[in-house]
């Protein structure tokens, strides 16, 4: 188990950025009947969510997150030290993501830069990379930048999956302070399941071809080619509710952390009946568990800080606030995060 405490480091800000084209999960979706869409609706608690165009990707909307949330700091671009960007939909196979973002904004040549490919659990691995920059590699700011743009790595009439993922890209800052509290985080992989959420073909294990591109209805009724998202939704879902509670429960005991002791328990924005079960095996009462998905659906490894944005964001004073985070999905990989959030700067979501 990878487990470490992170001393005199803080989050000091987080933004986001989400593309103005809304999908009502209502309204949209021609070919499924009305009463399915509502049912649907019920379960996910996925009401509406945001979906890039083909000229948007995931680094725009972190590109802008970072804008914002640069332009609210007065934080200058030579005073980053590393640019780690966080997605499953970069711009190219090659170069690395981060190498165009450091150009892109204005940071200097001495800036690390790369990107991390994960996706559910992503914001809690860049995390957990950012501290370890910090503490063991003496750097003093970094900017972690996780998004996806997932509605492009789905069939649209795919029913599993279309009333589900969305679009968001995120910006955090993590820097020293001596003045911080600990951060105690505990990271798991189990690639044993490596198949449950998957895009089958396509890469260099299994190259396109006109067989994997064609699309058609799949043994779960969902239509989509193997050149498509394919997540098997009852193992993630056993997944989620058990291996993932357990690893948080067993976190709890060891740090001596109890909820009446947390402000805040922020999930992963799977879904709704996922999260809600979550919560109520932890004995979280769901007050203690802020939502984003009802309007942005599961936006993959920006889902943590995006709901932290639209929560936060419409306090008038966050203070300080005592926060387990826990990601997890593809890889299958998960991890728990104990976490003082102290009046950190949470500009309103941006929009491009």
């Amino acid at each position: 188990m990878a487990k470490a405490v992170f001393e005199e480091i803080k989050i000091s800000g987080i933004s986001a950025a989400v593309p103005n084209d809304i999908v009502d999960n209502m309204i949209d979706h021609p070919k499924i009947s009305k009463e399915e869409k509502k049912k649907t609706i019920k379960l996910t608690g996925v009401s509406e969510y945001r979906k890039a165009g083909p000229d948007i990707c995931a680094s725009d909307l972190c590109q802008k997150a970072a804008e914002i949330l640069f332009a609210e700091m007065n934080i200058l671009p030579d005073t980053i030290d590393a640019i780690l960007f966080v997605s499953q939909s970069p711009d190219y196979r090659l170069p690395s993501t981060a190498c165009l973002l450091q150009e892109k904004l204005y940071c200097s040549k001495g800036t690390l830069a790369f990107d991390i490919n994960l996706g559910c659990s992503g914001f809690i691995y860049g995390l957990y990379t950012a501290c370890s920059f910090i503490q063991g590699g003496g750097l003093k700011r970094v900017l972690l930048l996780c998004g996806d743009t997932q509605t492009k790595l789905g069939y649209k009439e795919d029913k599993n999956i279309s009333f589900i993922l969305g679009d968001a890209g995120t910006a955090t800052i993590i820097e020293a302070d001596s003045g911080a509290p600990a951060i105690t985080m505990t990271l798991m992989t189990d690639g044993s399941r490596y198949d449950k959420l998957i895009i089958p073909a396509g890469g260099f294990r299994n190259p396109s071809t006109s067989a994997t591109r064609e699309i058609k209805k799949r043994s779960d009724g969902g239509m989509r080619s193997e050149e498509h998202l394919c997540m098997d939704g009852m193992e993630i879902f056993n997944f989620s509710v058990t291996d993932v509670v357990k690893t948080i429960q067993s976190f709890m005991e060891e740090e001596n952390i109890n909820v009446n002791g947390t402000d805040y328990l922020v999930l992963h924005q799977a879904n709704k009946f996922m999260t809600d079960k979550i919560a109520r095996k932890l004995k979280f009462p769901l007050e203690k568990v802020p939502y984003s998905l009802e309007l942005f659906g599961n936006t993959s490894c920006a889902s943590i800080p995006l709901t932290i944005v639209h929560h936060f964001s419409q306090m008038e004073s966050s203070g300080k606030k005592h926060c387990l985070l826990s990601g997890f999905g593809v890889g299958l990989s998960w991890g728990v995060v104990d976490i003082a959030l102290d009046n950190i700067c949470c500009p309103q979501i941006g929009e491009i």
